[in-house]
């Protein structure tokens, strides 16, 4: 599995079924016991909505964690390499992809505790292709 979701906070549940007790679901707890108060609000009938506190934001109800895990390997043909992990030059690569390559280590990996964002690159991923004869110099092309 690859996604993870993981509560700050989890609480064992107030109230619990037979199932949940044959399957042992309070050593487990997955969720938050929230005070809930059905009540009409400003004088309007109001379907299907949830209005919230903000401090209890604040203080960390419902805080959460997502987890992404990626794998990829190098290839290679006997002894020719075919891609190679790396960070990419962008002097001399091709094909760079939109992104930040700031958090890649020499290795072509982001270290481990490295805080990344939707935008940031966090596997290098280079392929040799061809020597150029005009320029007489080797180039990659990113994966």
């Amino acid at each position: 599995d690859t996604l993870a979701y993981v509560l700050y906070y989890p609480q064992k549940p107030l109230v619990t079924t037979r199932a949940m007790e044959h399957l042992h679901f309070r050593q487990l707890p997955a969720g938050i016991n929230a005070i809930v108060a059905i009540a009409c609000y400003s004088g309007y009938n109001q379907e299907d909505s949830v209005i919230m506190n903000q401090s209890s934001i604040d203080r960390g109800f419902f805080r959460s964690l997502f987890f992404r895990s990626y794998r990829d390997e190098e290839k290679k043909m006997g002894t020719l390499v075919k891609e190679d992990f790396g960070c990419p030059n962008r002097e001399n690569t091709m094909g760079m992809r939109h992104g930040s390559y700031d958090k890649l280590d020499a290795d072509g990996l982001a270290p481990p505790g490295t805080r990344v964002s939707g935008e940031d690159v966090i596997i290098g991923k280079t392929s040799p292709i061809a020597q150029d004869d005009s320029q007489g110099q080797a180039s990659r092309y990113t994966k």
